[in-house]
């Protein structure tokens, strides 16, 4: 685990043509003031030395870098400082020095290899390069020897350029760098390819020229390939983050703090230029759905390497979607076979050539589904042991057979920020609560039929009591009864169906289901029959269905309890629908829930995108996004809904349904370097 310190968010001092971390300044999501306070104490409480980033993280005042220095030295006994190099001076060499600061410094390469770090013209940028070597050189004299990161695209890793690249690295082994790490470019802008973005083929062809060289090296390792071999051999202990199936809503490997004090995650998966905060806990969804995806369809299924590859970096995903493999397959797939023969002809076998490999990847998907991800060498190590399960997991303890787990899948949500979630998750909880109270104030409406609302069981008595004052009849029935009921609390462990009408209505309703005659007591229940019969699939339903502005019983925020209808309409403006959920809207006014139904409409007013991909839904609303395993054979599709961008705490984002800013349109020259013209993006 890294704890990356963002002070200046991702402010820089240069334009690099291809940072990954540009969406965030496209969408004017780039912090600059800091409050060194808030960030020691949100360091603290993760604990562990931290990395100071950025943007570029010299940018700070050099009082507030000294401080942070300090502390860091006095609390965790070391420092690490990840920079572009352009501002380091003698002094700060001396800081280095005087609080044991490990330098990780970000180049391409010598001279013209390194114009895509644009610094303004090419003349400016000719001198930060020559300015950054000269500091790997006085920081490799000062024994402060820094480790490199080298990003390969058209300016330094093309054939014609990779001799050169050798022969730079060549003199740094000479000077005594140890570390390099070698990345392939990450594209967030289409305008790149083209460009500065190599074909697979030539990405394969530098990276095997590397590869080749490293053994005449005295010094310098490429940790890249050292990741693989160990990988290849079930060690992968410390193997980069990238191998380690990320979480792109926690991002275990990196925690970042920002200058407020706020956690982050990896700058890498932020595709909407957004900077979500990390969600309450991690999930695994994308590495079962890869294991289940055809590789034709950008998974990895049937992939002898998948154990050790998980489909690499979700910032990498294709398409920019994380539930895709990493574009870059390719390349990693010949790597693997290349370092797999390698290892092979050594006499030592690969764990992708053993049968060993097939129980090892059952068990390491099952623990997915649980919410764990055991490393590799954690699983041989039960196997050897004797205790790596030899059948599926062992099932559940069964449940009460009147109160059962609500259907479907739990969802995680990341935030935008820590003051949406104050503003809006306790509005939603209140909210749910109002859609539970309402279910027995619409008890009284109906005669012969009942209300109902899939309810957790810690608000059984509450609800209980709720009925006894108001004369209504009630009763709780197992979740089952109702399949594709909406929880009114996606979270909780045990739920069961609350039935509300008159006494006899109640009754009828449970003698129904008792014994087992469905058609009856379905006929009981005041929910639309359309939309108890669910969803009518089609083959000639579009892939993506748009949904104008407007108060629709829509069940697009469904995921987090926030229905009026106890299920899913079953098409968007069925006029069954609508007038179920007026009637339970004016059942929530008559019952003083005035508040309640203003937020509750505010809520569902909002733009909202929701997309199926590979059996993993993610929904984006103004303030947040969240992800569940969608039902099983959920067909791939995406429903967008008009509405309000502007809401309270919302923050700007690259596209839909995020408020879009005046953004720069940037154009790539042949030199790699940037210019930008502001437009409005409408």
């Amino acid at each position: 685990m890294t704890i990356e310190l963002r002070p200046l968010g991702v402010a820089c001092n240069l334009a690099c043509s291809y940072c990954y971390q540009q969406p965030q300044r496209d969408a004017g999501n780039h912090r600059t003031p800091y409050d060194l306070e808030k960030i020691k104490a949100e360091a603290e409480r993760i604990g562990g030395p931290f990395t100071l980033f950025g943007g570029e993280p010299l940018l700070m005042k050099f009082d507030d870098l000294e401080h942070l220095f300090a502390w860091g030295l006095e609390r965790f006994g070391a420092n690490t400082i990840q920079t572009n190099g352009v501002l380091i001076e003698g002094r700060h060499i001396d800081l280095f020095r005087r609080y044991k600061v490990s330098v990780g410094i970000s180049i391409d390469g010598p001279g013209p290899m390194n114009d895509a770090r644009w610094n303004g013209s090419l003349e400016k940028t000719r001198q930060a390069t020559a300015r950054v070597e000269d500091v790997i050189a006085q920081l490799c004299d000062a024994r402060q020897v820094p480790s490199l990161i080298v990003t390969l695209h058209g300016g330094n890793a093309s054939g014609e350029k990779i001799p050169e690249m050798i022969e730079w690295m060549h003199r740094l082994d000479t000077m005594g760098i140890r570390n390099v790490r070698l990345h392939l470019l990450e594209v967030d802008d289409e305008s790149l390819r083209g460009r500065l973005v190599l074909s697979a083929q030539q990405n394969i062809s530098a990276l095997l020229a590397f590869a080749q060289a490293e053994p005449r090296f005295t010094n310098i390792r490429f940790d890249l390939f050292r990741d693989i071999e160990n990988l290849l051999e079930g060690k992968d202990g410390k193997a980069s983050c990238i191998w380690r199936a990320c979480d792109p809503y926690t991002t275990e490997a990196v925690q970042g703090v920002e200058g407020n004090g706020q956690s982050s995650n990896c700058g890498r998966t932020n595709k909407d230029g957004i900077d979500f905060i990390k969600a309450q806990v991690p999930g695994f969804e994308r590495y079962v759905a890869l294991f289940n995806t055809p590789q034709s369809d950008h998974g990895c299924s049937g992939c002898r390497f998948f154990l050790m590859c998980k489909g690499q970096c979700p910032g990498t995903a294709v398409g920019g979607d994380w539930r895709n493999r990493t574009e870059n397959c390719e390349e990693w797939k010949h790597l693997f076979q290349l370092i797999e023969s390698r290892l092979v002809l050594a006499g030592r076998i690969p764990l992708t050539l053993q049968p060993l490999r097939i129980e090892l990847e059952r068990f390491q998907i099952t623990a997915w589904k649980q919410g764990r991800n055991p490393s590799i060498s954690k699983t041989l190590g039960y196997f050897h042991q004797g205790l790596l399960p030899a059948g599926p997991a062992a099932e559940p303890e069964p449940r009460s057979s009147e109160i059962e787990s609500g259907a479907g899948s739990i969802p995680r949500i990341s935030w935008v920020s820590n003051a949406a979630r104050s503003f809006w998750q306790p509005r939603m909880e209140q909210v749910r609560t109002m859609l539970e109270d309402v279910t027995i104030h619409a008890g009284r409406l109906h005669s012969g039929r009942c209300s109902v609302r899939l309810v957790p069981e810690s608000s059984f008595e509450r609800l209980a009591g709720l009925a006894g004052r108001m004369e209504v009849g009630h009763a709780f029935l197992p979740s089952s009864a109702l399949t594709h009921a909406i929880p009114s609390d996606p979270w909780a462990e045990r739920a069961g169906l609350l039935i509300c009408g008159e006494p006899s209505s109640v009754a009828s309703v449970q003698a129904a289901w008792a014994d087992g005659d469905r058609g009856a007591f379905l006929a009981r229940l005041e929910v639309p029959p359309c939309c108890l019969a669910g969803h009518a699939a089609s083959a000639e339903a579009p892939s993506t269905v748009h949904l104008d502005d407007g108060f629709l019983p829509h069940s697009l925020l469904a995921p987090l309890g926030l229905s009026l209808l106890p299920v899913a309409p079953c098409q968007p403006g069925c006029r069954h629908a609508l007038d179920a959920a007026r009637t339970l809207r004016q059942a929530a006014l008559d019952g003083g829930y005035g508040t309640e139904v203003d937020w509750l409409q505010e809520m569902m007013s909002w733009s909202i995108s929701w997309t199926d991909r590979h059996g993993i839904t993610e929904v984006k609303a103004p303030v947040f996004k969240l992800c569940f395993l969608a039902p099983p054979g959920a067909a791939d599709m995406a429903i967008l809904k008009q509405g309000v961008s502007h809401v309270a705490f919302a923050t700007q984002g690259l596209g839909f349904p995020f408020s879009v800013p005046a953004r720069k349109t940037i154009t790539l020259h042949a030199d790699g370097r940037r210019a930008a013209a502001c437009v409005n993006s409408g």
